[in-house]
Order: C-alpha cells, then sequence, then structure tokens
C-alpha cells in the first residue's frame, strides 16, 4: 500500500478523535478562554470609574477580551505535547513510523492536522471572547468594534498565536518524548522565562524580553500601536513563526534519526 499525505491526514485524525485526552484538552481551552476572559473583562468594567488616567489612556478593549487565551495557550500547548507523546507512552509510535519509514510526512501530517484544530479552535474562542468581551464593555467603558483599524486582525492573530504555541508544543513532544518533560519546557518557556526577564533591568526586558512568545502573543492581540520597544503585529507573529519552523525542523531531523 502506497502511503499517501491523503492517508496519512487520515490517521492522524482517526487518532485525534480516538484520544479522549486530546478532546478534553481542547474542551478545556475553549472554556478556561472564554471564561477567564470573560470574568477579567467584568472586573475591568466593574472598576472603570476607579481607573487612574493612565490606564484609561493606555486602554484597549480588543486586546483586554482576548486576554483569556493568554491562559488558553496552556491548555493548548498540553493538546500538542499529547499528540506526540501519547503515541510514544502506549507504544504505537513504533507502529507509525514503520508504516512511515522517511517518518519526515508523519511529522508533517500530524503538524497539520493537531495545528489546524488548534487553528479553527483558537479562531472561534477568539471571536466568541472578542463579541462577549464588548458586550460587556457597552454602556459602561469604552468599547470596540470589528470594523474598526487592527480590530480584526487582533482577532485573527490570537488564533492563529495558539497554533503556533501548539507546533512548538509539539516539536518539544518529538524531542523529549516525555510527557512530563515537555510540559515542563513549554511551561518554563511560556510563563517562566517570561517571569525572570521581567525582574531584570528595563533595558534587558525591551532589547530581549520582547522575543518571547508571551510577550509576542499579547502584542499581535492588541488594536492599538504598540510600544516603542515591541515588536509589531504581523513581526512579532513572523518571528513566532519561525520559531515554530526551527523547531519543527530540529524535531523532523531527530525523529528521523533516532531509534524509537
Amino acid at each position: 500500500m502506497i502511503v499517501t499525505y491523503d492517508r496519512l491526514l487520515r490517521a492522524e485524525w482517526t487518532k485525534l478523535r480516538s484520544l479522549r485526552s486530546s478532546g478534553w484538552t481542547m474542551v478545556a481551552m475553549v472554556v478556561s478562554s472564554i471564561a477567564l476572559g470573560t470574568l477579567l473583562c467584568a472586573v475591568v468594567a466593574a472598576h472603570w470609574s476607579s481607573a487612574s488616567a493612565a490606564d484609561r489612556a493606555s486602554w484597549d478593549p480588543t486586546n483586554q477580551s482576548l486576554v483569556g487565551t493568554i491562559f488558553g495557550q496552556l491548555a493548548v500547548a498540553v493538546f500538542g505535547v499529547l499528540a506526540v507523546t501519547g503515541e510514544y507512552a502506549s507504544g504505537t509510535i513504533r507502529a507509525s513510523v514503520a508504516a512511515v519509514p522517511k517518518r519526515t510526512p508523519l511529522l508533517v501530517a500530524k503538524a497539520a492536522v493537531y495545528g489546524g484544530v488548534a487553528l479553527v479552535s483558537g479562531e472561534i474562542v477568539s471571536l466568541i471572547s472578542f463579541f462577549i468581551g464588548q458586550r460587556i464593555f457597552q454602556g459602561r467603558v469604552p468599547y470596540a468594534t470589528f470594523g474598526q483599524p487592527g480590530v480584526a486582525r487582533a482577532v485573527l492573530l490570537a488564533g492563529v498565536y495558539l497554533a503556533l504555541i501548539c507546533l512548538i508544543a509539539m516539536a518539544l513532544g518529538v524531542v523529549l518524548r516525555h510527557t512530563a518533560g515537555a510540559i515542563t519546557a513549554i511551561v518554563a518557556l511560556l510563563l517562566v522565562l517570561p517571569a525572570i526577564t521581567a525582574a531584570l533591568p528595563t533595558s534587558f526586558q525591551n532589547s530581549v524580553g520582547r522575543f518571547l512568545p508571551e510577550q509576542i502573543g499579547g502584542g499581535s492581540m492588541g488594536a492599538v500601536v504598540p510600544e516603542p520597544h515591541a515588536l509589531g503585529p504581523w513581526v512579532g507573529t513572523a518571528v513566532l513563526a519561525g520559531y515554530a519552523l526551527v523547531a519543527m525542523l530540529l524535531a523532523g531531523r531527530m525523529l528521523a534519526r533516532r531509534d524509537v
């Protein structure tokens, strides 16, 4: 039987649907992103009257409504890790690489399916979060509409950000081949490293911190002009896409060269 990408995609889709952990992880991503975003929007709206002049001047209702996706990134990262390490844990990876000896097409198909699901789910979450957030803001604080400059782009890039985090997590899963280790690594990248950077001098934060995924994600989800030291939304997303590409290339090389 000739192994084609069409068959590989269908096989990966079947694996995804058959794994309960993957389905529940995506449910957690959707629920946590929307719920936390809604809660934070309600809190901000309730305390708007006591907001400082500086907070009002920098107010970005679009970014605020999408803040829940920053929490959802952890769930989508776990989703990406489990896409790979689940097979290593169950031993089915041996059957997979036996069916696809070159291995690279296997990784490409897995990235396409899981990354695609993360992208679609992320776009749905960002759209719902945006409209719920603006509904909460109406009549209480300045709000945004979808047709305003930068709003549609911010909503779009929020979903793209989650998909790219999923791919980076998948690559870590291939490299480490261990669920706990890969999850620890991606959490360190998304949460621990930004916290460490925030404790360092401002000059270091401005020059290095802006290249961290968390900073890129936050910047790409805003409709207002970013701070001078921050990467622009499209530039930042391109940088993050570069991270994902390099990570997947490294993962593909290691998958092809070592025993499973």
